[in-house]
């Protein structure tokens, strides 16, 4: 969303309007969310709940670590949720290192 002459975001001032009206501004609401990749969503939330941490913060998510959360769950992906797992964690990188 786009920033204000004072460089505040769009986003934020709607955020203030639901807060002091409670009501939620539908510019706030994104798209709904695919379906078809909720179980990729949901795989991803968990292994990366228990990502690696190194002195540089939290290190990005390993072919080996997904297979042992495979092994651990017994919840086994196709290469593409894994492909997606992989792409979804570079841009999780990308946004925790600025």
């Amino acid at each position: 969303m786009k920033s204000d002459q004072d460089g505040v975001s769009q986003q934020a001032h709607l955020e203030q309007v639901e807060r002091q009206t409670g009501r939620r501004p539908k510019d706030l609401d994104g798209p709904p969310f695919p379906l078809l990749l909720s179980d990729v969503w949901s795989a991803f939330f968990s292994i990366s709940s228990s990502r690696q941490i190194g002195f540089s913060g939290p290190q990005p998510l390993t072919f080996s670590e997904i297979k042992a959360w495979q092994e651990t769950t017994n919840n086994y992906l196709n290469g593409w949720e894994v492909e997606t797992i992989k792409r979804l964690d570079l841009i999780y990188m990308r946004a925790i290192n600025g």
